[in-house]
């Protein structure tokens, strides 16, 4: 990066390094499922159609045509075509990358370890950026080892670095009242499920510590809401990680990691707090267009709750929200915020994204006019943002929509 792409503010440089390190572990772990998910998909359905031939086979030797069985009737064998049956069945191998749960197991560990990383980092950027919070403490160094530094700096950054090393350490609570205590962060508690998030790096520990096996203090300090997906809860069974989970689990992490490093942005860098507003814009955006409502909504949540002066940004956040809502089939909760908005005396494309926001075909098509000559509202915006996707299902919203920027027809 050339130093005119930088900006002089060292405390600046290290935040975004932080936040962005959180953001792309996360993003490529995503990619990385999203891309194999398919394979794993197609091998799984090959692998049980297999066995299905294999069971059909078995059984035809033994004189039964499972295809032309009603599927009322009890089937009965003879005890020599239950010897046939035994005899003859060939259980395939099974060929799914994975057959034993491995590649889901092991990106949820790496998911758990980035938010991990997380909480690391905020608290390393803490002491380094505000020392006196950890010199004025009590700490041990032993006298011989200070004349190995070659600075004061370098003895600080390892005693931080040991401080931070001996939370991490601690229980996941106990990093939390860290948090909370000495940092004096928000942990936005009626937002972010935590219950979900202890749950999750508790299972972490069990694949990682314990061959998958459940424990006694899994079972005292796991949340109970959160185990439903497992088939036997109790000590030595096995926990899963299924797609539905990791996809949950996701969610949370992400959205409970970027309104942690919101809380902190404001909190230390509050001179940047226009750019803290528009990464919300983004994040909710972006949520909403990769069908993440959940992260969507939860960011969007804690973004309509600030208090701030930018209307514009107010407007576009609470957008955001009530589009999660909507993804969600949130009716009850959208209609009480659609109450809310007041349009009178807005931009064209805000009036726009008010009767966009209820699927308004026709008052749409009056503020598209506008929005396009007012606030340059480009086609491609039309064709890609989630605000116009019940919208673009309309025939003739599309046929409008085409004549209005000259259009020969709407790419699908």
């Amino acid at each position: 990066m050339s130093s005119k792409n930088k900006i002089d503010n060292p405390k600046f440089e290290r935040f975004f390094d932080l936040k962005f390190s959180f953001k792309n572990s996360f993003e490529n772990i995503n990619k990385f499922i999203k891309h194999l998910n398919p394979i794993i998909e197609k091998a799984d359905k090959e692998d049980q159609e297999k066995m299905v031939q294999a069971i059909k086979a078995a059984y035809k030797n033994a004189g039964v045509e499972l295809d032309k069985i009603n599927k009322d009737e009890v089937l009965k064998l003879t005890d020599e075509q239950k010897k046939i049956i035994y005899k003859s069945i060939q259980i395939p191998e099974r060929q799914s990358p994975d057959k034993d749960g491995t590649l889901w197991k092991s990106n949820f560990v790496l998911l758990i370890s980035s938010f991990e990383y997380l909480i690391s980092d905020i608290i390393s950027f803490y002491y380094k950026f505000y020392p006196n919070s950890i010199l004025d403490k009590s700490f041990e160094v032993n006298i011989k080892s200070i004349f190995e530094y070659s600075s004061i700096d370098e003895l600080v950054d390892d005693v931080i670095s040991r401080k931070v090393e001996g939370l991490l350490y601690k229980s996941f609570a106990e990093q939390k009242e860290f948090l909370k205590k000495e940092l004096k962060i928000n942990l936005n508690e009626k937002i972010i499920n935590w219950d979900l998030v202890n749950e999750s790096i508790l299972r972490r520990h069990l694949i990682v510590h314990n061959n998958s096996k459940i424990n006694k203090r899994y079972l005292s300090e796991a949340h109970k809401d959160f185990t439903k997906d497992l088939k036997e809860l109790k000590e030595g069974s096995k926990v899963i990680i299924s797609k539905s989970y990791f996809n949950t689990v996701y969610q949370e992490l992400y959205s409970a990691g970027h309104i942690l490093i919101q809380e902190c942005w404001r909190k230390w860098l509050s001179e940047f707090e226009e750019v803290a507003n528009a990464d919300l814009v983004d994040l909710t955006f972006e949520g909403n267009k990769m069908n993440y409502f959940l992260i969507a909504e939860k960011i969007g949540k804690f973004g309509k709750e600030l208090s701030t002066i930018n209307n514009d940004f107010r407007f576009r956040i609470n957008i955001n929200y009530c589009l999660a809502l909507k993804g969600q089939n949130k009716k009850n909760e959208l209609e009480n915020e659609i109450k809310k908005i007041d349009i009178s005396n807005l931009s064209p494309i805000f009036v726009l994204a008010y009767f966009s926001l209820q699927d308004d075909c026709k008052n749409a098509l009056t503020h598209i006019k506008n929005a396009k000559s007012v606030d340059n509202l480009e086609y491609e915006d039309v064709l890609t943002w989630p605000l116009f996707e019940g919208l673009r299902k309309n025939d003739d919203f599309i046929s409008r929509v085409n004549k209005i920027y000259r259009k020969k027809l709407l790419p699908t």
